[in-house]
């Protein structure tokens, strides 16, 4: 496991306190903990995997260690951070958030793809429309490569399909009719990223475990919102 050897500054960008450290492999990462909240924390790890293997541009996740030393004589450090394993995500220089303009630009593949991923997790933090809104979505100013960020807020109970219909920052790239080939190529990939499943979850922290209430239960809760995939209904109303 990558041992956080600095932490440098809390990052300006996200109400869930990230800081940005540097690992003993020398790179630098955005880390979040005890704030985050653990169950949001379990929800980024398994996610940022999920929607790597999906095929999303997601920036390498990683669990790194924080060292109680780390913490010595600090109070924020030590209420917003804390000591144990800690969720990372690899720092990516130059990122500017997309607007409803910018998105014209992007690759509508990755588009399409971020609408299915989000529809299948029950993303509903990623809004955009012409007055504005969270997309939780970036761009590299230096070659205009989208960059997908935050998943946190998934697996919304209050989750409401025609919301994501409308308010989704992909929306208006999605096809207004999804023809059966498109979606066993979706149903592919996501078998094909939920076959790591079991060894993602076998990797969370004890740590974790131990804060999360009933940790089972909630693991369980969260695989059978995916396996919702499986059933007709699923698809008929992402095609609505």
């Amino acid at each position: 496991m990558i041992n956080v050897k600095e932490i440098l500054y809390q990052m300006k960008q996200g109400a869930t306190a990230p800081y940005l450290c540097i690992g003993d492999n020398d790179k630098k990462y955005v880390i979040k903990r005890q704030r985050a909240g653990f169950e949001g924390c379990i929800k980024k790890w398994l996610l940022g995997k999920l929607g790597q293997s999906f095929g999303l541009p997601i920036p390498d996740c990683q669990l790194v260690n924080i060292d109680g030393s780390l913490l010595e004589y600090n109070d924020i450090y030590l209420s917003e951070i804390g000591e144990g394993t800690a969720f990372a995500s690899e720092f990516i220089t130059d990122l500017q958030e997309v607007n409803y303009q910018k998105l014209d630009d992007a690759s509508v593949d990755i588009l399409q793809d971020l609408y299915v991923f989000d529809y299948w997790i029950r993303n509903a933090d990623r809004n955009l429309t012409e007055q504005g809104g969270n997309p939780n979505l970036f761009y590299k100013q230096s070659n205009l490569d989208l960059i997908v960020l935050d998943h946190n807020l998934a697996f919304d109970n209050d989750f409401l399909k025609q919301e994501h219909s409308e308010l989704h920052a992909c929306k208006r790239f999605w096809p207004a009719q999804f023809d059966f080939e498109s979606q066993q190529r979706y149903e592919e990939r996501m078998i094909n990223s939920l076959q790591h499943w079991d060894d993602l979850i076998s990797k969370i922290p004890n740590d974790w475990k131990v804060e999360t209430t009933g940790f089972d239960g909630f693991i369980n809760e969260l695989k059978l919102i995916l396996d919702e995939y499986k059933t007709n209904l699923f698809w008929e109303e992402l095609n609505d």
